[in-house]
């Protein structure tokens, strides 16, 4: 059974991919079946436009389960997990979706349409993975975990590798 308010990445991870597949699986059959029923090409397009729109999702979710290792290692809100592939897709992605709307319009207001919504499509999934962020408590954990690495009382394991200098030669 999918448990997608889990605050386990991991197992968020995998559910968020079961939906993700299943809404891309669902988009496809309905288009196909739309397009042999004699709709117009449109409906190819509007298909084509929403699976793109989901493709920043896909990054979204699938780095969410990095996203410990890489804010325990230092990196920014904007780099961890498979953000960058977020900050690739989500302007292009939100141009479209926003095209699609304004198809109609005069050419430069909807050129700036367009704009607008590629900046606020980007920024909703930057307000979702911030909000992410703050459910699961990621600061804070980051926090308590180097805190613990400061104040471990016992000496850190030996190191396996040896230097050939510190080898003794018999």
């Amino acid at each position: 059974m999918l448990d997608l308010r889990t605050l386990d990445p991991d197992r968020q991870t995998a559910d968020r991919r079961v939906v993700v597949a299943f809404g891309y699986g669902a988009l496809a059959v309905v288009v196909f079946f739309a397009l042999a029923a004699g709709a117009s090409v449109e409906v190819l397009v509007v298909g084509a436009v929403l699976a793109l729109a989901g493709v920043p999702w896909v990054f979204a979710f699938n780095g969410r389960a990095r996203l410990f290792d890489d804010a325990l290692r230092g990196v920014p809100f904007l780099w961890r997990g498979d953000r960058a592939g977020v900050w690739a897709t989500a302007p292009i992605t939100g141009a479209l979706f926003t095209l699609l709307l304004v198809a109609d319009w005069p050419g430069a207001v909807a050129t700036v349409a367009c704009l607008l919504g590629a900046i606020a499509y980007t920024a909703l999934i930057a307000w979702v993975e911030q909000r992410y962020e703050r459910l699961i408590l990621l600061d804070l954990t980051v926090l308590e975990t180097r805190f613990k690495r400061i104040t471990r009382l016992t000496p850190p394991p030996e190191p396996r590798l040896i230097a050939a200098s510190k080898l003794k030669v018999k």
